[in-house]
């Protein structure tokens, strides 16, 4: 039997634990680095960025988003740099979307990647980091996303313009411009975008869009101070006295849309000098204003609720 010096037990005994040490380190990393058992709760906790950072390229689109639903929650502006990637990145839109809503938490940091990411080639990248920037509100972001209102997609088009709405006023003075001089698919998101500010300030120059020489920007202009609500109607039955053809059908449509009661005396008093397109569309402004108020009110009459209510009245 070979004898071992109590030296060499003791080196061996060290070395084993050197080994021991050196494999849990490698398989903690390998962990934290989604390879195997990815802990997203754990790297959270100790807002490991680099650790959440790798997964982000894990195989796991699953992994991938819980990653970057982390990410946004810790809001470190380390994390901006992985998060672009993987908005970037064409495999799992869900996960670009994900990315794109972490960029939108971390805040200002994140504007200035964001807007370069406006240029991007692919269409559904575009029109997540302009929700991003809708969703941050940094008027930084207004006149890029007003060049934005010009894209070829239809799409980013009117998701940049849902985002300029989501910024609000400090985006309406360039948008009234851009929809005084810019091309028809800009003024057209810019009637949009308008109309998602829901400010009253905007009803003015909207008016003015309803002479514009493109029916689609007349038609959003209109839809858009259907948006705006109450402010909006008296501007709006002043200008169907003067107006005609289509824009006065577009306008009467928009009233519906509004549902405002008091619109209905004055539509009734167009009929009268209304032509046959132009008496079906009031007609069908009337109705979207009436329908919803009435609705309730025959749905008790069909349950017999009206009677119930009668008694209970008559009791007291």
């Amino acid at each position: 039997m070979e004898f071992i010096p109590p030296v060499s037990r003791m080196k061996r005994l060290l070395y084993l634990m050197v080994f021991i040490v050196v494999e849990l380190t490698f398989f903690d990393r390998v962990s934290m680095a989604g390879l195997l058992w990815p802990d997203v709760k754990k790297l959270t906790k100790r807002r490991d960025i680099a650790g959440l950072a790798r997964l982000l390229e894990h195989k796991d689109p699953q992994i991938q988003y819980e990653a970057a639903e982390a990410l946004g929650n810790i809001g470190d502006e380390k994390a901006i740099g992985p998060l672009i990637t993987s908005l970037k990145r064409d495999e799992f839109s869900g996960v670009r979307w994900k990315a794109a809503e972490a960029l939108s938490k971390i805040g200002n940091p994140a504007v200035e990647p964001l807007i370069a990411t406006l240029q991007y080639p692919d269409d559904d990248v575009r029109w997540k980091a302009a929700i991003a920037l809708g969703e941050i509100g940094n008027p930084d972001a207004v006149e890029p996303l007003i060049l934005l209102l010009s894209d070829d997609d239809r799409f980013v088009r009117s998701r940049a313009a849902h985002a300029l709405g989501m910024i609000g006023d400090p985006a309406i003075p360039p948008l009234t411009q851009a929809l005084k001089k810019g091309d028809p698919g800009v003024r057209w998101g810019a009637a949009m975008a308008l109309g998602k500010t829901k400010n009253p300030v905007a009803v003015e120059p909207l008016i003015l869009a309803l002479a514009d020489g493109e029916a689609m920007v007349r038609a959003e202009a209109a839809a858009a101070l259907a948006s705006i609500g109450t402010p909006a109607l008296g501007p709006m039955l002043s200008f169907l006295k003067g107006s005609k053809g289509e824009t006065r059908i577009e306008v009467m449509t928009a009233l519906g849309e509004l549902k405002n009661a008091e619109a209905i005396e004055p539509l009734v008093q167009l009929l009268e000098n209304a032509d046959g397109d132009e008496r079906q569309a009031i007609a069908d402004a009337i109705d979207a204003i009436l329908i919803p108020a009435v609705e309730p009110l025959v749905r008790r009459i069909r349950d017999g609720n009206t009677k119930k209510e009668c008694k209970v009245k008559n009791m007291r």
